[in-house]
């Protein structure tokens, strides 16, 4: 989760730094953006998917991540219920992220990747059946490696045709990040590009999903993460997939909107 959260709010410092930033506020008293909608506010599915993870990343103590997946909304946090979490309304393809620490939302629309990779990408998947491993709710693991220009990007232990339901929704998460990513990319400088990453977050946000449940997963940043326990017969509270209403709302596009010019005073 932690991952998740800096995630967004680098690209916001990213977009910041374009040539005409505007005037923004962690806290602004201006009224939410007509066009930013709010998920509606209706009782959990009465079964849904929970995945709890155990995440190592480099320089930070281990720590839990929580998924919990219903027919209408995503939730990703670090297994608890307070307001600093990722949410995700699967009918309107849009993500919150939301910062306690801010009082803010981070919000996210679906928009396809429409452009193209500035640097060549050529894919190749390992895959290595793991018989000496344990079967997983009767699914065989199996050892994958995704690579791009020969470099192991994606290094994931996947039991095969487990849990696809929950697999497709992680796959809808990623894809919606995706379009953002690839707006922000072009601002990106070009000596911290890399192909690994534009191919996990750009160009192939969901490949390693369409296989199965990754059981435990790694990628070249040193992130990792590890499944200690799942149950597709959760019942989570309906107040998880309610946005905290004083938080404010903002978009990426509305940071990288031209200020607006103030008329001069007559003298």
């Amino acid at each position: 989760m932690k991952k998740l959260i800096g995630l967004f709010f680098i690209v916001v410092i990213l977009s910041a730094c374009d040539e005409t930033p505007p005037e923004t506020k962690t806290q602004s008293t201006a009224p939410v953006a007509a066009d930013i909608a709010k998920p509606l506010e209706t009782k959990a599915s009465p079964v849904s998917i929970l995945l709890l993870y155990k995440i190592e990343e480099p320089n930070i103590e281990p720590y839990e991540s929580r998924i919990i997946i219903t027919d209408k909304f995503i939730r990703l946090d670090d297994n608890n219920d307070g307001n600093e979490f990722v949410l995700v309304d699967r009918a309107k393809q849009i993500v919150y992220s939301v910062s306690d620490e801010n009082d803010a939302i981070l919000v996210v629309k679906h928009q396809a990747v429409t452009t193209t990779s500035p640097i060549e990408l050529n894919p190749e998947t390992v895959r290595t059946p793991d018989k000496d491993s344990p079967m997983i709710d009767g699914h065989e693991l199996v050892h994958y490696i995704f690579k791009i220009n020969g470099q192991a990007c994606q290094d994931a232990m996947i039991a095969e045709g487990l849990m696809t339901d929950a697999t497709e929704a992680i796959a809808e998460y990623r894809r919606i990040l995706a379009g953002q990513h690839a707006k922000t990319m072009n601002i990106t400088p070009a000596d911290l590009r890399n192909a690994c990453d534009m191919a996990i977050n750009i160009f192939q946000p969901d490949k390693y999903l369409q296989f199965g449940l990754p059981v435990h997963e790694r990628d070249h940043t040193g992130y990792q993460r590890s499944l200690i326990d799942f149950d597709n017969a959760y019942e989570p509270k309906a107040a998880l997939f309610v946005l905290p209403k004083e938080f404010d709302q903002f978009s990426i596009d509305e940071l990288q909107a031209p200020a607006t010019e103030k008329p001069l005073k007559p003298s």
